[in-house]
């Protein structure tokens, strides 16, 4: 998948660092690979996690922006609560070069340091 769902609302989570973001993702990937959180998985595309780095340059010192699909704030509310959500926006107005960080796949456990090269430099 390498556009997000047009019609589909996400919703904005807001990172002062790419840290911050990889270790709230790392730590939902591996609540939606528990028994628990993979009942929030409809099915593959129904848990959609995007970025995006507000300055690619800065690396690991740049802010980032998190879209969820419904799903996956649900699944991330179940698991950390409480989940502060600046926005909700529509695929087709997330900005461009965004990276899929979850979703269309069976959800790994992801570790920090993987998350945080997926935020920095795209999906590997």
């Amino acid at each position: 998948m390498s556009a997000p769902s047009l019609d589909r609302d996400f919703h904005v989570l807001e990172f002062d660092s790419t840290t911050e973001a990889a270790a709230f993702v790392a730590a939902l990937s591996r609540f939606l690979h528990s028994p628990v959180g993979s009942t929030y998985v409809g099915h593959p595309d129904s848990v959609q996690v995007w970025s995006h780095l507000s300055t690619r340059s800065a690396g690991r010192n740049s802010s980032v922006d998190v879209f969820l699909s419904p799903d996956a704030l649900d699944a991330a509310s179940a698991a950390f609560s409480p989940i502060l959500v600046s926005g909700r926006l529509r695929g087709d107005e997330l900005p461009a070069g965004c990276a899929l960080v979850i979703g269309g796949e069976p959800t790994p456990a992801r570790g920090l340091d993987e998350v945080e090269y997926m935020l920095i430099y795209g999906r590997s």
